[in-house]
């Protein structure tokens, strides 16, 4: 059986060893038998040794000391703190060695500090809505995009998800059976992208669900190949209308020549048909080839006026005192459109209401009506290209319009408030625009 290894400083060791020597030298005397004077030397001897020994040795275990210190800050995850320099020598290479070890954790650690807190603000910030659960389905955590969708003004870690898309059964049964993809939510329905990983965490199970806004990319796609549709359509039918006027010109002039006034008038209603064709295809067109929004500070007082010259409403509140930085003929088209319409709602021209809902992140308009409102099927049809509830109408206003704050990176939304219809279209403020764009 082996004995256990007692474990002793390197000057515990010294003084045992100097403690023999000691017991060995006194041994020799007492058997030799050698003078009393003799001893006094050897234990004088023994003794300025013991000094020097110590004297010695001494910075040797200040440098011990020092090194022991900085691979306790190591081990205590402190990295800035370095070995006393001015205690070290015969151990410098060693002490070298720990400080670039230390600048590597260092670097690394602040490395990784940085890495979180990019990963932290992309998900804080995410429009997208994140939940991360256990293996039994309890929520750990979610970002404030999830809260706001399915828990608003509320924490959801540590409920159940189950419990928390209580309220969502078409999402629940989606992520019950794994169905990844596109998901209509909510109501009116928008589009959502759902996608499901599972990983381990911490040598655990977990499930990552991703939730992902879909309607607004989705929309652009159709405006595009709506645009695109348009402008082939427009390509033709002004290739086919040019020359029908052309000849409708023609024959009307040989018709009034000839003093015959049946077909006089059958060649002036082609011309009448084709000049209203050709405005009607102008609007569509018009439509296809929005530019991109020219920016310029906004004169509101003007721009104000311009409207209630050729509608009348009722302006609620102030006018906006920040600088925004927006199209203001593109912006005019749209806020006309939007009159036009709550004009031709069969509202009350005193009850047409605008007001200006100015923020630091962004800039709303508020239109509203008391024309009654939308049934819920024209509601969700209201912004589909060539889709009207007017006699004649083209059914593209409010496509446009949408069009237009899309292309300021803003958003456009219609519902039914009080007694008719109300449209909100909100800007962003350029520091969110810019974040808009990137995304």
């Amino acid at each position: 059986m082996a004995l256990p290894r007692l474990k002793t400083t390197l000057g515990q060791r010294l003084w045992l060893l100097n403690c023999l020597a000691l017991a060995l030298v006194l041994a020799l005397l007492w058997w030799f038998g050698t003078g009393w004077w003799l001893l006094v030397v050897l234990l004088a001897g023994w003794g300025l040794f013991g000094v020097g020994q110590y004297l010695v040795l001494k910075p040797l275990q200040d440098e011990l000391q020092a090194l022991n210190l900085h691979a306790q800050n190591l081990q205590d995850g402190s990295f800035n703190v370095d070995a006393n320099r001015e205690r070290l020598n015969e151990l410098q290479p060693l002490a070298d060695v720990l400080q670039q070890m230390s600048a590597q954790l260092r670097q690394e650690r602040a490395t990784l500090y940085q890495r979180e807190l990019l990963l932290d603000t992309v998900l804080q910030s995410s429009p997208s809505a994140l939940l991360l659960t256990d293996a039994s389905g309890r929520l750990l955590m979610t970002n404030p995009a999830a809260r706001a969708l399915f828990n608003p003004g509320r924490k959801a870690e540590g409920l159940l998800l189950a419990q928390v898309l209580a309220g969502w059964p078409a999402l629940l049964q989606a992520i019950q059976s794994g169905q990844q993809g596109l998901i209509h939510l909510g109501e009116p329905a928008s589009i959502w992208h759902l996608s499901i990983s599972l990983f381990q965490l911490n040598q655990k199970p977990h499930q990552l669900y991703l939730l992902k806004p879909m309607t607004r990319e989705i929309h652009r796609e159709e405006i595009k190949a709506w645009k695109k549709l348009l402008r082939v359509i427009g390509h033709e039918l002004n290739n086919t209308l040019a020359p029908l006027s052309s000849m409708a010109f023609s024959g009307e002039q040989l018709a009034r020549h000839y003093q015959d006034d049946r077909l006089q008038q059958i060649f002036q209603t082609m011309a009448e048909r084709s000049r209203h064709l050709n405005q009607f295809l102008q609007s569509y067109i018009e439509f296809a080839k929005l530019p991109a929004p020219q920016r310029d500070s906004v004169n509101w007082p003007r721009l104000i006026n311009q409207l209630q010259e050729q509608y009348e409403f009722e302006l609620v509140g102030d006018l906006p005192k920040q600088d925004w930085q927006l199209d203001a003929v593109q912006l005019t088209q749209l806020l006309l459109n939007l009159l036009k319409n709550a004009h031709e709602s069969g509202s009350a021209t005193e009850q047409i209401e605008l007001w200006l809902d100015e923020r630091p992140s962004n800039l709303s308009l508020c239109l509203q009506d008391a024309g009654g409102g939308l049934s819920a099927d024209k509601l969700s049809h209201a912004m589909v290209p060539f889709f009207t509830t007017k006699a004649g109408g083209s059914g593209i206003g409010l496509t446009l319009c949408r069009d237009i704050a899309e292309g300021h990176g803003g958003t456009l939304e219609l519902n039914n408030q009080g007694a008719g219809l109300r449209v909100t279209v909100t800007f962003p403020a350029a520091g969110n625009l810019q974040r808009t764009e990137a995304s």
